[in-house]
């Protein structure tokens, strides 16, 4: 019998499914004035967040109103963001999408009246910049423990599940305004508080054993199942797998006290401790 020599072409690419992290923009309206009005107040609270972030359009409230689609792409353009795609489009609009050179997509899910206000939902989690360099308080916490070592019976605590700990990152000094604090691939803990300016960002869970003033940004790798937990509310802006809430959106009742950020279904909620 002789030896069969398989031969494989090299391959230029692969095929994969997956499911990108994308900015999702609810179009409530086709006056792009409005538009651009609104997004430059949001850009101006985040401006790195957002940066160069992959946007996919939902027109499910536009129902069959004209929008123009080419001009959409080229005032995210202008913002530094980056548009990919529409959702749920009508013929009319799909044609118009596909010559203005955005992909298609279709969901589905929800009628226009189930939907309205989903704006506030908008998922944020392409954190694409290259984030300001991390203080020297945060460098050296790099190798301290992990966050399986913080309170026992505190919220949130890892201590309770049956799954190995994630490697994180513990906080032991007051995180200050424009430090900006990563956790790459698990949880952050912070037992000191947060001031207002600061960012806190994991690929996993953060806890602040602490009053948490600044921004803090769980799931940033789109880990729905993340959740931020703190000691007293006064969050400027909170994100878990990019869906995003702006300080005026916290409930009244739970500023100032122990709460958990996390997500039911599409919904950042908040809940008390």
């Amino acid at each position: 019998m002789k030896d069969t020599v398989v031969s494989r072409e090299q391959q230029a690419f692969r095929l994969k499914g997956t499911a990108p992290a994308l900015t999702l923009l609810y179009m409530l309206t086709e006056d792009l004035d409005a538009v651009e009005k609104q997004l430059s107040d949001h850009l101006r609270l985040m401006p790195q967040f957002f940066l160069y972030a992959p946007m996919l359009v939902d027109l499910t409230e536009l129902g069959d109103r004209r929008i123009d689609l080419a001009g959409l792409a080229a005032l995210l353009r202008r913002h530094k963001l980056v548009p990919v795609a529409v959702r749920n489009p009508t013929d009319g609009q799909q044609v118009q999408a596909v010559q203005a050179g955005w992909a298609v997509l279709q969901s589905g899910l929800g009628s226009p009246r189930q939907r309205r206000g989903a704006e506030a939902r908008a998922a944020a989690a392409a954190y694409s910049s290259d984030p300001p360099e991390q203080s020297q308080a945060a460098a050296a916490a790099a190798a301290a423990e992990p966050p399986a070592d913080s309170p026992a019976g505190a919220p949130g605590d890892p201590s309770s599940s049956s799954d190995p700990p994630l490697p994180g990152l513990t906080i032991k000094v007051p995180v200050r305004s424009g430090q900006v604090i990563h956790a790459v691939g698990g949880d952050l803990v912070v037992l000191a508080p947060v001031s207002p300016g600061a960012e806190l960002i994991a690929d996993g869970n953060i806890h602040v054993y602490a009053p948490l003033r600044g921004k803090a940004l769980a799931g940033a790798q789109g880990n729905s199942e993340a959740s931020i937990f703190c000691m007293g509310l006064e969050a400027e802006f909170l994100s878990i797998a990019g869906r995003y809430l702006m300080a005026e959106q916290l409930p009244r009742e739970i500023r100032g006290k122990p709460a958990r950020a996390h997500l039911d279904g599409d919904d950042l909620v908040i809940t008390a401790l």
